[in-house]
């Protein structure tokens, strides 16, 4: 097959590390032809000259939401026209994209799909409105710019059905696991300074977005002092955001900034403990990542996290500080419930499919689409 790999609406979080590590486990796949779109953020972090001649690649700037004015949509659209696709994928969307090729398309913003969580509750009306009216703007891109759809759980699929009024039979359920490069030796990268005796660490990879709820952190802290307990939280936020929301807390937080890829596996090995007090997720792949690198987990005691880390984790209401600081005194004090979870966790992980398994079925669905349109 001839195929487009679009990531040019990618710009931060853990979707940019799927698409990674996607178009890098494409390169076990000889027999396709792939043209990647690359977006800016997606650009840093593809050194080309490690790809074979099956690969050609194209720097885009990122689509604007203003569709009919926009520059990048036309070059999208002539460059498409020159390649002439079997099909395109883009590995999440929505994308301000349509491309005149069948199109199957990624989809993992939970936000849109979980609105019974209390995060919502939360919301300032002027907020809540703004959300609302890029949700109803994104649901009709969602729906009318793919025509086929993959989640990463079947919870989700049945959500997302919902959500766009389609047919479950254009959706399919991709589960992910943890990119390659976490089986192998790991570097010491110097990112990290070096731990005192008997210190903590709790590791969050994560952007500062609102359903995180990182700033939680200024509520523990207090109780983490009173109880005398030798624990950092290790973040990988710009920064001027750690100057903005955790100003008096700074002594209990080891920032090292944005991480590539290939780094994550150095920061796992440095840490003690994954540490996400999220509020909405669909598939993030620190859960994985936390099981392979034989690291407990601490997380919100909501379904998304519970159909990936099963008894793997240690589970809190991520809005009751006294409910969190007592699934933190479990997982620093005793050592028996720190290896159970790890046993757990590698027991888990073994049975989600490795990221070259799934290239694989994402390709697999790909050549099912393009067959269809053949017959």
């Amino acid at each position: 097959m001839k195929i487009i790999i679009n990531t040019t609406n990618l710009k931060v979080g853990g979707a940019l590390q799927v698409a990674i590590s996607f178009i890098r486990n494409c390169i076990y796949f000889k027999e396709h032809e792939f043209h990647v779109f690359l977006s800016p953020s997606i650009n840093k972090e593809i050194e080309r000259e490690q790809f074979p001649v099956n690969f050609i690649f194209y720097s885009f700037a990122n689509p604007s939401r203003f569709i009919m004015f926009d520059k990048t949509i036309r070059l999208l659209d002539q460059t498409e026209q020159l390649i002439q696709p079997d099909c395109v994928f883009s590995v999440f969307g929505p994308t301000y994209w349509k491309p005149r090729s069948k199109h199957i398309m990624g989809f993992a913003n939970g936000l849109y799909l979980y609105d019974d969580s209390p995060y919502f509750q939360m919301m300032k009306l002027p907020e809540r409105i703004k959300f609302e009216l890029k949700k109803a703007y994104h649901r009709l891109l969602l729906k009318n710019n793919a025509d086929f759809y993959i989640l990463q759980t079947e919870d989700m699929k049945k959500r997302f059905a919902k959500f766009i009024d389609k047919p479950l039979d254009i959706m399919s359920v991709v589960s992910s696991k943890y990119d390659s490069i976490f089986k192998k030796e790991i570097v010491d990268l110097n990112l990290l300074p070096n731990k005192s005796k008997d210190e903590f660490w709790f590791v969050t990879i994560s952007s500062f977005y609102p359903h995180k709820r990182l700033d939680l952190i200024n509520d523990l802290v207090p109780l983490i002092k009173r109880e005398a307990f030798k624990i950092k939280f290790v973040l990988t936020l710009p920064d001027e955001l750690i100057d903005m929301y955790f100003s008096d807390v700074k002594e209990y937080i080891i920032n090292i900034g944005p991480v590539k890829l290939e780094q994550c596996p150095y920061v796992y090995s440095k840490c003690d403990a994954l540490f996400l007090p999220t509020l909405i997720e669909s598939f993030t792949a620190s859960y994985p990542e936390a099981m392979v690198m034989k690291k407990p987990i601490l997380t919100s005691n909501y379904a998304f996290a519970i159909t990936v880390c099963q008894n793997a984790a240690l589970y809190f209401n991520p809005y009751d500080i006294g409910d969190i600081m007592m699934q933190i005194k479990k997982i620093y004090s005793d050592k028996k419930i720190y290896e159970k979870l790890v046993l757990n966790g590698l027991e888990v992980v073994n049975q989600l499919p490795s990221s070259k398994e799934r290239a694989a079925e994402y390709l697999n669905i790909c050549k099912k689409v393009v067959e269809n349109v053949q017959k």
